[in-house]
């Protein structure tokens, strides 16, 4: 009987199905969205009623209700077709792509693709979240007294809290009243902060390091939104050899482009500094090519250098075409691209045309070891004036390997070989150590006798 109320119970659905698209990531194509938005939606229990007239339904024992990739699991819950409306006064599980909550105190309306949910837990894309209260939009999701980190411990080694943040998945997030902890220590707060959701390198927590030239190094990203997509950011950076090195500008993100202007001090792999003033860098976001598997990458950017006593203006234009990931077997990938780099340098009026191709295999034959190579080739017409972007390996062929010997400690080799010589570039040597939700790589620089460390925040 309760089988036949399943049934029955589907069938009802299909004929008060409302259409609507649920909500949705960008990179969906749209027969998909078209299937969502005619989907019939489900509901299924151990005991459900459902009064054809009213719309309302009624089921208790190992609940799910379904439509298109929106679902909820309870105990007990009650709705309403006609409305389009769900109510949980228990506990939920509610998922959607890229969002899993639990909570209590569910109201969802499948029409308008909103609702709330009290006390709720969960994971939202690689972020783990947490609110008293949360609100859920079409495409949006906002935390009110919520907690937001990328650290899955009970207590989280790292955390923002604030008294409301909203975040846009696939895209950034916006903490008021927000407080930066370690552990259960505030470092600092802030009124705003804003983060991307897609350059998960800018982390919440400071950077700590070291390396031979430049000495012990802390640093913090923070970024405060002005007004829509603009904002101001700031990196601050103190080493104890080089001393105050900041970044800071103004960004813009877009749906199809990232636009910032900026001065910035930024070293390259060989510790060379170089200072950037008013430069203005316009980043087109991947463009698909047709039904390839190819993307379009364009950069453009233009700004006044100065590295020692070198100083001019400077203008790059980079197209570059790569290629998606391609899986060769379970443990074998492989990436490759292709591209044309044009540099214009005002301070002795010369250009230099460059014509690159690359492509790097990876390999994952167990939990415990993973292995790479890949080689480059830059083929140039002239030369750099500044020794931070100066091609030092025309042809370079790279492999390494990382070996996990147990849960806290791994042990990585990796080379780096200049085929044009027919020598060694570079041989590091990487003890890694993972502290949860941190990681540090302590590594040799053999063949320039250098140490570095980098502590940072592993990303899930």
């Amino acid at each position: 009987m309760k089988n036949a109320k399943k049934s029955l119970l589907g069938l009802l659905a299909l004929i008060t199905v409302f259409g609507t698209a649920l909500p949705s990531q960008a990179a969906e194509i749209k027969n998909q969205k078209t299937a969502t938005a005619n989907a019939p939606i489900v509901f299924e229990g151990d005991d459900l009623s459902f009064n054809e007239m009213t719309g309302e339904v009624f089921a208790k024992g190992n609940v799910t209700i379904l439509k298109g990739q929106t679902s909820i699991t309870a105990d007990e819950l009650r709705g309403n077709t006609k409305a389009s409306l769900v109510w949980v006064d228990g506990a939920a599980n509610l998922k959607q792509p890229d969002l899993n909550i639990v909570g209590s105190g569910v109201e969802y309306n499948y029409k308008d693709r909103t609702g709330t949910m009290s006390k709720a837990t969960g994971k939202l894309e690689k972020e783990y979240i947490a609110a008293e209260d949360l609100t859920l939009r079409p495409d949006q999701v906002v935390l009110h007294n919520g907690m937001i980190t990328m650290c899955p411990a009970k207590v989280p080694d790292y955390r923002v809290t604030a008294d409301k943040i909203e975040l846009w998945p696939g895209d950034k997030l916006i903490a008021h009243n927000a407080k930066f902890w370690i552990k259960d220590k505030v470092i600092f707060s802030m009124p705003k902060y804003q983060k991307s959701l897609i350059e998960t390198t800018k982390t919440v927590v400071p950077r700590i390091g070291y390396d031979s030239d430049n000495g012990f190094m802390i640093a913090q990203y923070l970024e405060v939104p002005v007004i829509g997509n603009l904002a101001v950011y700031g990196d601050l950076a103190y080493y104890t050899k080089s001393d105050f090195k900041p970044k800071a500008g103004l960004i813009n993100r877009d749906k199809n482009y990232t636009a910032s202007l900026k001065w910035d001090n930024e070293q390259n792999e060989d510790n060379v500094w170089v200072k950037k003033d008013q430069e203005f860098e316009l980043k087109l976001n991947p463009q698909r090519i047709g039904n390839s598997r190819l993307t379009a990458n364009l950069l453009f950017s233009s700004g006044k250098w100065t590295e020692d006593n070198i100083s001019g203006w400077r203008q790059e234009f980079d197209l570059y075409f790569k290629h998606e990931p391609i899986k060769l077997s379970d443990n074998f990938t492989l990436k490759f691209g292709t591209g044309f780099q044009q540099v214009k340098y005002g301070y002795n009026d010369s250009t230099n045309n460059i014509w690159k191709y690359d492509f790097s295999l990876h390999a994952k034959p167990n939990a415990r070891l993973e292995a790479w190579t890949g080689y480059s080739y830059k083929n140039q017409s002239g030369a750099s004036v500044y020794k931070y972007d100066e091609i030092d390996i025309p042809r370079e062929l790279t492999a390494g390997v990382m070996y996990r010997v147990d849960k806290m400690n791994g042990l990585g080799l990796e080379m780096s070989y200049d085929l044009d010589k027919d020598e060694v570039h570079d041989m590091d040597y990487t003890w890694r150590r993972n502290m949860h939700c941190f990681e540090t790589d302590i590594t040799y620089r053999a063949k320039r006798e250098q140490w570095t460390m980098k502590v940072s925040a592993i990303e899930w």
